[in-house]
């Protein structure tokens, strides 16, 4: 893995296949500013490009309804093409359905339980 960066409630890194990988922190609640944050780490890691990401959400607590608004916003389709979600937990399964449902994100994203299906479904999407 690539040296990721970090804020406060994310590490954020690029590998070689062009996918940015996200991992949320264990046991975090998101907030606007945090969701900021991790997208500008985002934007700084793809060199200002517009990357697919694989989001590891697992361990996620709660995200509050501006990041929910944000991540599913104008802002983050600058800097992310897809976003592959991956949980385990009922609770973050929720947490992507709510997500998912109330918030239509402006680019193509997907729930997913196995990291595996998420990779393959990014990279068949051919960005």
């Amino acid at each position: 893995m690539p040296s990721p960066v970090e804020v406060r409630t994310h590490l954020i890194w690029l590998e070689a296949d062009g996918i940015v990988r996200v991992k949320v922190k264990p046991n975090i609640e998101i907030s606007l500013q945090d969701a900021q944050a991790a997208i500008r780490a985002v934007s700084d890691v793809c060199g200002g490009k517009r990357c697919p990401a694989l989001v590891d959400m697992r361990g996620l607590v709660g995200m509050d309804r501006g990041a929910r608004l944000y991540f599913a916003g104008e802002e983050t389709a600058k800097v992310e093409s897809a976003a592959a979600l991956i949980i385990e937990s009922p609770l973050s399964k929720a947490v992507g359905n709510f997500f998912m449902g109330l918030n239509k994100p402006i680019i193509p994203t997907r729930l997913f339980t196995s990291e595996e299906e998420a990779l393959t479904w990014l990279k068949g999407l051919g960005q």
